[in-house]
């Protein structure tokens, strides 16, 4: 049976729905504080809350009810273990890419404190070897890389970055070539 032939799996379409519940009325919540009202003398109809109030409302309505009518199916006929596994396994499908968005969230976070550089050259080699790529040749690879991304963007380019913190800890001259090179 190929992927497209394949019937859903109930608990992914609970948990779907639960999650996109989740965000609908989260916006709905934010809602007040993401737009502003409009003049003293516009109606109640010129609102900029009113039509995305309007359809979130519906979204959240449709959203809980389809939550509820899955919950039902469910209680009246349980999962199997086989339906069970295939959620599993597609959850760790979509937890892959996650784990790979956090290591670029802490790269983000680590720009700021030590530099480009250094920073970069971390990221690059911490992916090489999270995904197997340990061999000297690979390393070299991604020193290598990190070197021509550092000529491109920051000498080539001239894409400025803050002083990160770590560079206030070198002697003056020092710390100007590692501002303005890395």
């Amino acid at each position: 049976m190929s992927a497209a032939n394949e019937p859903a799996n109930r608990i992914e379409e609970l948990a779907l729905s639960a999650l996109f519940t989740v965000i609908s009325v989260g916006l709905l919540a934010a809602i007040g504080w993401a737009t502003r009202s409009g003049p003293a003398t516009s109606g109640w109809w010129t609102a900029p809350a009113l039509a995305p109030g309007a359809a979130l409302m519906l979204l959240s309505l449709a959203n809980v009810q389809t939550v509820w009518s899955k919950l039902r199916a469910l209680r009246h006929n349980p999962p199997n273990a086989t339906e069970w596994a295939q959620f599993h396994q597609r959850l760790r499908m979509v937890a892959r890419p996650l784990e790979f968005l956090a290591y670029f969230a802490v790269y983000l976070f680590a720009l700021r404190h030590i530099g480009y550089g250094p920073a970069t050259l971390i990221f690059i080699l911490g992916l090489m070897l999270r995904v197997g790529l340990t061999s000297p040749k690979w390393l070299l690879t991604g020193v290598l890389t990190c070197a021509g991304l550092i000529l491109i963007f920051r000498i080539g380019l001239g894409v400025w970055m803050p002083a990160p913190e770590l560079y206030d800890l070198f002697p003056g001259a020092l710390r100007s070539v590692l501002i303005r090179w890395f």
